[in-house]
């Protein structure tokens, strides 16, 4: 029920002349003041009940396991025990309704995490079908910034349920030491409301968004938990054990019943009234106004203290606690608190769009001067455009068979485009492989989304009518629906693939389209029904069709591409996929894990031992793997190239680790060659750009990275820096170049030209943040270096070099670039004898580009140095021999 501001004040002073009273002489008073109005003293009661309640008083479950673990009564469980497939390994705390445990799933060989339910919850049906209604709820949303549930079930008579295991801090624990940045509070908040958005499109509202409820990841990604007491609207049925009608709906909230943790309440939840999704985008302001303040913005001791404090009125504005505080962002926490749900945001995706346009047009204030003490930000620069996807997750496609069904879609349609014109007449077409979405979900299927775009990708790039936008260019729509017109206009491509798939136990019916999106025609669809048993015996029909189909203009060796070598054992394939997913993920290790499984099972597949050597060499430099990894990975793409010598994706990989590894001029040759046969490769000419930067051929450098991203716009696009135009000076240049992405990467690479530009307090704002989201990349390590200078922290900034430098030489990382950016961070810290000694190495590594050190402002203080102009004459004759041979005279 909803009520005029006038009903709101007389519900107040009535809720508080009878907490003045004695608890005997309330219900003659309710009696006497509501007369008639029913509605009115219910609500009146439902707050009284549980107004003199300790604040912690609504969390009865969390105390009751608590207790029953204390008294032995909680079912016994023991690292070691196995719960169906999954193998206990310790107790994680108590959560809302029992106890959590990590523990690993011996099917898919993963970590979970397994909620136990209190016994003296399983003995209440009420409390089974609450603990039931988490999972099925949760279940139900399947989105990157929701606790991914994998199975409700029972066994040994213990009721569980496993969801994904997350490594991180609660925001509540990131609160305790301290309020939060501006932007990291943004960020955080931008997640949940995404969250929330998806949940409130499948009419699930959660009613208990908290910080105990908000896990924050390593590299910043914002999971929201406990969806248990989460309220289902009309329209939503739970399959319970019992028979249910279909058409019934379940909620198990009752009439008055005050759930949730008081201090984040709306005023209609603590009044005991329904509530809507409008409650949670009042909890979320609750949330973000103490992210940035550091305080509730309700306090009490008790529970009738803090309901007092919600009814009375608004907060304090979030501007008076804290002046820095943009008026925007003010003006958005204020909506949120809004007591009247009428006045609030209606939608989270109201609420979301205003945070999303809050962090795209705040910037970081500027400050000059060499280590100028980092201002107070009021502003973010930027959330993480992997963080702004505001659409459900979408599981994903199953193996072999989709991939291959893809690829002959794909010759389908330019087979007819060439029988219709000459080639001579038709230009390259675009085209992206977009992630399926998986219409029955099955979280054991979820790593085949990257996997097979990148599977696809690799079997038409010897295409030369294609020029096809990379996996890592289509990774940002993982857990999508998709837009065709604006992932087109994104990706600039004129042509997607797209589909779905539907698997039903041994089953699987693929459906998949190719649209032409400048005609907004479907040019190919259809589907197909196979069994798993049958992949491979599929891929090899689907196969010899794309042959046929692509015979027109084809040659040999594109002809050899489409119609490359099979892997023999089904299993090894399910490895590599998984391989490549964990790969785009960011975790190396399992990507490494996963593809040797793979190699393994079976020895002849060339793009296992392509990937395999890609991941040992990033690896090797940016988590200081070393010189095993750099041999291993050199073994991998010799595998590679020897299997399937027309394969491209080895040489290019091949290519970054020669040039990584001081050997650039046996990479351009590599490179020059690839690019005559396939030119329309941008990886290939991004790389061939890389590998001039560190020859110190600067003009050729940015000519190839530019004509890259020419080809393909999305090149590398969230680990790549056109670095020759800092290199030469050009600041500004160099940050409009910059992807428009929040990776640590690219942070330390904008953190770095603002450094140059004497913005020393945006500077240490990224560089501080590339460190938060990933320390042990060695970049991020350079840029926390160099914002410990700004601070004056010069001791913590050189140990700190001091320990990545002893780090790369013990463990034989020879990527001599990020050498040069620990040559400069000394430089600037004033240690030169630490500084020339990087500097050697960076020279001695195969980094000798002479016109970067030359000029470089940040190597000031090493200039007159005796050891600077030798190391500098070394540098100058290894690029005059290497321009004399690649770029000899009037080639330049």
């Amino acid at each position: 029920m909803l009520h005029s501001s006038e009903r709101w004040k007389s519900i107040e002073s009535l809720f508080h002349e009878c907490l003045d009273l004695p608890a005997q002489a309330r219900p003659a008073f309710l009696q006497e003041r509501c007369g008639a109005d029913l509605d009115l003293r219910r609500e009146l009661e439902a707050l009284l009940k549980s107004a003199d309640e300790p604040l912690e008083a609504l969390e009865q479950p969390v105390r009751l396991a608590a207790r029953e673990l204390a008294e032995g009564a909680l079912p016994h469980v023991a690292p070691g025990q196995r719960l169906r497939h999954y193998e206990v390994l310790s107790m994680l705390g108590a959560g809302g309704m029992g106890e959590v445990f990590l523990a690993r799933d011996t099917l898919l060989e993963r970590k979970v995490a397994l909620k136990i339910l209190s016994p003296a919850l399983d003995r209440d049906p009420r409390g089974l079908r609450r603990f039931e209604q988490e999972a099925r709820a949760a279940s139900a949303l399947n989105h990157p910034n929701i606790l991914t549930i994998y199975e409700f079930g029972r066994a040994e008579g213990i009721h569980f349920i496993a969801s994904e295991y997350i490594e991180g801090e609660t925001l509540r624990q990131r609160l305790s030491h301290a309020a939060l940045p501006v932007a990291d509070a943004v960020s955080i908040a931008i997640q949940i409301a995404q969250a929330l958005e998806a949940a409130h499109a499948s009419n699930i509202v959660h009613r208990d968004i908290k910080p105990e409820n908000v896990m924050i990841r390593p590299d910043g990604l914002v999971k929201v938990l406990d969806f248990g007491i989460a309220k289902l609207n009309p329209g939503i049925s739970l399959t319970l054990p019992q028979p249910v009608s279909p058409t019934q709906s379940i909620s198990l909230s009752l009439a008055g019943l005050v759930i949730g943790s008081a201090r984040y309440m709306s005023p209609e939840q603590a009044r005991g009234l329904p509530v809507d999704a409008r409650s949670d985008l009042f909890s979320l302001g609750v949330v973000l106004y103490e992210m940035v303040a550091g305080v509730a913005p309700f306090a009490g001791d008790t529970v009738s203290d803090v309901i007092a404090e919600i009814l009375k009125g608004s907060p304090p504005r979030l501007k008076a606690l804290v002046p820095a505080v943009p008026p925007a962002l003010d003006a958005i926490v204020n909506r949120a608190l809004c007591r009247d749900r009428d006045g609030r945001y209606q939608t989270a995706a109201g609420m979301l769009e205003d945070l999303q346009a809050f962090a795209s047009h705040a910037a970081p204030a500027r400050s000059s001067g060499p280590f100028a003490p980092p201002a107070r930000f009021a502003s973010s620069p930027g959330v993480p455009s992997a963080q702004l996807q505001n659409h459900p997750r979408s599981s994903r496609m199953t193996w072999a068979a989709a991939a291959i069904l893809l690829v002959a879609v794909a010759g389908i349609w330019f087979a007819a485009r060439m029988r219709k014109e000459s080639a001579a007449d038709q230009p390259p077409r675009t085209l992206a492989v977009m992630p399926f979405l998986n219409l029955r979900q099955d979280p054991s299927l979820d790593y085949l989304d990257f996997s097979l775009s990148d599977a696809i990708t690799t079997e038409l790039s010897s295409v030369s009518a294609l020029i096809l936008r990379p996996s890592s260019s289509v990774e940002k729509y993982r857990n999508q629906i998709v837009d065709v017109r604006k992932a087109a206009a994104d990706l600039k491509v004129d042509a997607l693939l797209t589909g779905s798939y539907l698997k039903d136990g041994d089953h699987l019916r693929i459906n998949a389209q190719l649209i032409d999106v400048r005609s907004n025609r479907i040019l190919w669809q259809d589907s197909m029904d196979l069994e798993f048993a049958r992949l491979l015996e599929v891929q090899d029909r689907v196969s010899n069709e794309i042959v046929k189909g692509l015979e027109l203009h084809l040659s040999p060796a594109e002809t050899q591409g489409l119609n490359p070598q099979r892997p023999e054992n089904a299993l090894a394939y399910q490895y590599y996929l998984r391989g490549i997913d964990f790969y785009a993920l960011g975790d190396y290790p399992s990507a490494i894990a996963m593809l040797e499984k793979s190699a393994n099972l079976d020895s002849g597949y060339a793009p296992t031992f392509a990937n395999l050597g890609k991941a040992y060499t990033t690896s090797a430099t940016l988590r200081l793997g070393g010189r095993d990894q750099y041999d291993r990975a050199q073994a991998a793409f010799a595998r590679a190239m020897a299997l399937n010598p027309e394969l491209v994706e080895p040489r290019i990989y091949m290519a970054n680790m020669l040039t990584d590894t001081g050997r650039v001029e046996e990479a351009v040759p590599l490179l020059r060659t690839a690019l005559a046969a396939t030119p329309n490769n941008a990886e290939l000419h991004w790389e061939l750009g890389y590998a001039y930067r560190f020859a110190g051929m600067l003009t050729q450098s940015l000519d190839e990275g530019e004509r890259a991203r020419q080809i393909d716009p999305q090149v590398k696009i969230s680990s790549s820096a056109l670095n020759s135009y800092l290199y030469l000076g050009q600041y500004e240049q160099f940050l409009r170049s910059l992807p428009d992405q929040e990776t640590p990467y690219l942070l330390f690479y904008r953190g770095l030209a603002e450094f140059y530009e004497g913005r020393t307090s945006p500077a240490a704002f990224d560089f501080d943040r590339a460190y938060m989201l990933q320390p042990a990349l060695l970049p991020a390590r350079v840029g926390k270096a160099l914002s410990d200078g700004i601070a004056g922290h010069r001791t913590d900034a050189r140990n700190l070099l001091n320990q990545t430098e002893d780090e790369m030489e013990q463990r034989g990382v020879t990527d001599p670039e990020s050498m040069y950016k620990v040559a400069q961070a000394f430089a600037v810290l004033g240690d030169q004898a630490a500084a020339l000694h990087a500097l050697s190495h960076t020279i001695d590594g195969g980094f000798f580009c002479v016109a970067c050190f030359t000029g470089d402002p940040l190597l000031k203080s090493l200039r007159g140095q005796a050891e600077y102009a030798h190391l500098l004459s070394i540098a100058r004759q290894r690029h005059d021999a290497f321009q004399a041979r690649f770029f000899p005279a009037g080639q330049n």
